[in-house]
């Protein structure tokens, strides 16, 4: 669905993504291996969620900076700037914010690095802490209204999400699956448990909320469609609700088998999922073949410490042989 708000003006919204420093982790060295097609590591969702909840009469241009840069020409086209980013992008937002002020041009600013931490970026004009909702609504109605930047910094804050079956497909429209290393999709938000270092609970909240399997394989069609062969669910945790995963799981692999396996997939999910063989069995099925699991220590001590029990649950070296038994390599955050 798209925002409630009735615009009653036309805008023209940039939306950037800001760029990553290069690194092992997200590949960029392999990118020559696919011939100058990648140029990018995943399609940045919530940004491209956001530009799909817009009112439909505005005008959006989506620039990711990981593949090509904003020119003046852009700035000049828009209206307002959008973005978005974590906080190792934390440098590259505060450029994108310098480039759109030198055009006069106010920013609006959101996901979850200025979620967690506001103070990090005080020349953004509005701030948009916390996940889609009625804040959202409220930046929106600010946009239509207003067409300058404000002489202060803005906060609004969502206090209402919008639930995640009534959330956009993200507009993939705007960009190139194909110059991404990796498409992806969201099913749940949220996490049960409560590691010292992690902060989506804050964040995203501890009772998993989640879409429909429906809602799931239209993205899916669409993600295949724009010429994907991988996804990577990039929910916190794929088993935060075991019994959703269950579910949602015979709808994967009945999917898969009616377009003959176009995608492999891959996910993060906490390391008991090695106790949970029946979802194990169906991931196999369905064409997972890569789960991020974040082991962070073989310490019990160090591991009760930051309050990550559920890894004691079995021995490490188990668990992961557990898991390559059903054909899944474990990518490990230590």
């Amino acid at each position: 669905m798209r925002t409630p708000y009735r615009a009653t003006r036309r805008r023209r919204l940039l939306c950037i993504y800001p760029a990553y420093a290069r690194s092992f982790g997200t590949f960029q060295h392999a990118y020559p291996l696919f011939g100058g097609r990648v140029r990018a590591f995943m399609p940045p969702q919530g940004l491209l969620v956001m530009a799909a909840y817009l009112p439909e009469a505005w005008e959006v241009r989506f620039i990711d900076e990981n593949s090509r840069r904003a020119t003046d020409a852009d700035f000049r086209w828009a209206d307002a700037v959008l973005t978005s980013g974590m906080h190792v992008q934390r440098a590259w937002i505060a450029e994108v914010i310098a480039r759109a002020h030198a055009h006069g041009r106010p920013v609006v600013l959101g996901g979850p690095s200025v979620s967690g931490c506001p103070e990090y970026y005080p020349e953004a004009d509005l701030l948009h802490l916390g996940e889609l909702g009625d804040a959202t609504d409220r930046v929106i109605e600010w946009l239509d209204t207003h067409a300058d930047r404000p002489p202060g910094q803005l906060r609004f804050e969502t206090d209402e999400r919008l639930a995640l079956v009534d959330f956009p497909r993200p507009a993939y429209g705007l960009i190139d699956l194909r110059e991404y290393f990796l498409a992806n999709i969201q099913f749940s938000s949220g996490c049960p448990y409560t590691c010292e270092f992690c902060d989506i609970p804050a964040l995203y909240g501890r009772n998993p909320r989640l879409k429909t399997p429906g809602q799931v394989l239209a993205e899916l069609d669409e993600i295949v469609a724009g010429g994907a062969t991988s996804v990577y669910f990039v929910d916190d945790n794929f088993i935060a609700n075991p019994r959703a995963a269950m579910d949602l799981l015979p709808h994967l692999v009945a999917w898969q088998q009616r377009h003959r396996y176009p995608l492999r997939i891959a996910c993060e999910a906490t390391l008991n999922i090695a106790k949970n063989e029946a979802i194990l069995g169906l991931m196999r099925e369905a064409g997972f073949v890569t789960i991020f699991c974040g082991i962070e220590t073989p310490e019990p001590g160090a591991l009760e410490a930051m309050s990550k029990q559920q890894n004691l649950r079995l021995p490490i070296l188990d668990a992961v042989e557990t898991i390559n038994r059903y054909g899944m390599e474990v990518v490990s955050g230590i």
